[in-house]
């Protein structure tokens, strides 16, 4: 079960009835943008446990309780309107938009069958260079070299210096540590990381593993059946980390290869990671250029009408709660316009 503050804040809130009274109040002018990348158990996995957001169970629970909770799901050109200001509708509604990053295969084997039975449509971010492929990416990396480490204690230095207790933090304190190192803008050599990394912990080299990707017939289907596609750029490369042509390449060849690929126009990107440090005024600047007429980071916060940047909409990851805390989250946000997460 979990536990925490805000979880009894949210189960005190739902038992003493305080969401059905909120169902009665005028909703907010709204734009709620929810994140999630895997769905599955992180248990069956070898990899990062961090990026399974949901079971397939429970993103069914998410789905059908946010029909019943009086908000708008939103399609990603009805949020795209939203955002640009050229609605025609005049009553305010909370609009919820559903969005997966990173295009594993579980998005395309679990999630797509499930908005489907709902008719609701997802916005799948897809790293157009792991398209299909048994790729393994640096995070999953980074998770696997520390579930395997076989020297519990030792220290970083690259691109700042970190000291790792594997006897005294569990994994998932110093998985967090790492990964927060390496997402550091200052990480101008990703390989050097890695490399450091394995060195120190004495993790064990990378399995073979079967097809992890969302392929390109996977992500035509998707679209037939009703789902949006945007870039997660072409490699997922964390892009503040990267010089201005760098960033410009990564966001061009993403549009260019899943426009020509996909056959449809492809206009909405995610930054890769998505925290304020990830991306800059640059990178905004270099998406619109890019094409893009949309781009969504991931740091929290809520998207109100004539109070969001086109390249800079807010999203909220899901993960690490329970149903009757998401339930809340939902109709509080519905009323007052915030999102705790």
């Amino acid at each position: 079960m979990i536990r925490g503050k805000r979880e009894l804040l949210a189960h005190g809130l739902y038992w003493s009835g305080t969401t059905l009274l909120f169902d009665r109040l005028p909703e907010r002018d709204l734009l709620l943008v929810l994140t999630y990348h895997r769905i599955g158990n992180p248990d069956d996995d070898l990899f990062d446990p961090g990026v399974f957001s949901a079971t397939g169970d429970q993103l069914n629970e998410h789905i059908s309780s946010l029909k019943k909770s009086h908000v708008s799901l939103v399609t990603l050109q009805e949020a795209q309107a939203f955002v640009d200001g050229t609605l025609r509708e005049k009553t305010p509604r909370c609009r919820v938009l559903i969005t997966f990053d990173d295009g594993y295969l579980d998005n395309y084997e679990v999630a797509f069958p499930i908005l489907s039975s709902h008719g609701v449509q997802g916005v799948f971010f897809l790293v157009t260079s792991m398209m299909g492929s048994c790729f393994v990416p640096w995070w999953d990396h980074i998770a696997f070299l520390m579930k395997t480490a076989r020297q519990r204690r030792f220290f970083l230095r690259y691109p700042a210096e970190l000291a790792v207790d594997l006897v005294e933090n569990d994994i998932s304190k110093s998985l967090e540590d790492v990964l927060s190192l390496y997402k550091r803008p200052e990480n101008a050599d990703p390989e050097r990381f890695i490399l450091e990394l394995k060195e120190k912990s004495k993790g064990e080299d990378l399995p073979v593993t079967l097809q992890r990707f969302v392929g390109w017939d996977e992500a035509r289907e998707m679209i037939a059946g009703g789902m949006a596609i945007g870039s997660h750029t072409h490699s997922h490369h964390v892009l503040s980390q990267l010089g201005p042509e760098q960033q410009r390449q990564e966001l061009t060849h993403s549009r260019e290869l899943l426009t020509e690929k996909l056959g449809v126009n492809v206009d909405a990107v995610a930054y890769p990671v998505g925290g304020t440090a990830c991306f800059s005024e640059q990178t905004q600047s270099l998406a619109k250029k890019s094409g893009y007429s949309i781009a969504f980071s991931f740091y929290g916060g809520i998207n109100l009408p004539g109070q969001t940047s086109s390249y800079d909409v807010k999203r909220v990851g899901v993960g690490n709660q329970s149903q009757i805390r998401f339930l809340v989250q939902a109709a509080t946000c519905r009323v007052t316009g915030k999102y705790w997460p």
